[in-house]
């Protein structure tokens, strides 16, 4: 796909949902750069950082969303040098997952500060694959916490209750359950192409 016009797509979706695997395919079938929150340097400190917050998920909130804003940065200086952008996670996936795991901070309203979307695809499939690819890759505790029936209903509602914000652009709500890796990148490229 000839990319004349930079885009910022953003891949969501619960854990073991497939979106690493379908970033890193996406950025390579059009040239963006790839990028995770947080980033990879980021992630070789964070569970200690985390564990040092003695359980306050508002700390643990605020140290996500941290990464978020200085991905928003990075992504800006990025598309203004006219180079596409795909990020695994983003302002949805921080904001689900702090109100699952008990934060009390309402912080959806700092999303007008952040760089929106042209695309956000929420990766869809049911609970038994997640839990099957989890297991699979050797689940951390992070994981199989959300691995139960009401777990994933409770994150499936807090990332639906979010999918009108502007950080969001247009949201492709992707039900992957019988589709590989190449499908949903084809699914996306072509929802690109309609844009």
């Amino acid at each position: 796909m000839k990319n004349y016009h930079p885009v910022f797509i953003v891949l969501e979706g619960l854990d073991g949902s497939g979106k690493s695997t379908t970033a890193r395919l996406l950025a390579e079938a059009f040239g963006a750069v790839c990028m995770t929150t947080p980033t990879p340097v980021v992630r070789g400190f964070r569970d200690e950082l985390i564990e040092s917050f003695e359980g306050s998920q508002e700390a643990a909130q605020l140290f996500y969303l941290a990464t978020v804003f200085d991905a928003s940065q990075r992504i800006q200086s990025l598309l203004a040098r006219g180079q596409s952008v795909v990020l695994d996670r983003y302002f949805l996936s921080t904001q689900a997952y702090a109100a699952f795991r008990g934060s009390t901070l309402d912080l959806d309203a700092f999303s007008a500060s952040l760089q929106p979307a042209d695309l956000t695809v929420f990766i869809d499939v049911p609970l038994e694959l997640r839990r099957e690819r989890l297991l699979g890759r050797g689940a951390n505790a992070a994981d199989r916490e959300t691995l139960a029936d009401a777990t994933n209903a409770t994150l499936l509602e807090e990332f639906e209750r979010r999918r009108v914000l502007d950080v969001v652009g247009e949201l492709l709500w992707l039900d992957a359950v019988s589709m590989d890796p190449d499908e949903v990148v084809a699914t996306i490229l072509r929802a690109l192409a309609r844009r």
